[in-house]
């Protein structure tokens, strides 16, 4: 059984900490428990659900024991029609991992390559540049 408040008779939470109004267990009137002047022949009515038992009864429909979930199960999966979809978008054959690996070694020189004459041009640009600011200065 969930905890459930003494004070205000609501659930997952404790009366030490609840600043909520108190809601009597045995009438459910806007007063504690222990202030309740409801004599004991009196029928009780539930601070949750307003039904003839007290608020903390088990078998209160209110209480999160009792609730039932939904055990249906749907009747689409949306996953099927992403698969579906994704498949359809694949269309362009992949390439084999011999394809890959030549395909990357070649551009990887050809990248090597260009970056390092990128590197060479900016090392004399940097030269001219800093014999000039030496010049002037």
């Amino acid at each position: 059984m969930p905890p459930q408040c003494y004070r205000c008779q609501e659930f997952f939470h404790h009366s030490r900490f609840c600043a909520r109004a108190p809601k009597c267990l045995k009438c459910s009137g806007g007063h504690l428990a222990s202030e309740c002047t409801k004599s004991a022949k009196a029928p009780a009515k539930c601070a949750n659900c307003s039904g003839p038992h007290p608020a903390n009864f088990s078998g209160c429909p209110q209480n999160p024991m009792n609730t039932k979930t939904n055990k249906n199960k749907p009747t689409k999966n949306v996953w099927q029609k992403r698969v579906a979809a994704r498949k359809e978008n694949n269309t362009q054959p992949k390439p084999t991992f011999s394809e890959v690996v030549k395909g990357k070694q070649n551009n990887e020189l050809l990248d090597a390559k260009s970056v390092m004459s990128q590197m060479a041009q900016m090392m004399t640009q940097w030269g001219q540049m800093l014999s000039i600011l030496q010049t002037e200065l």
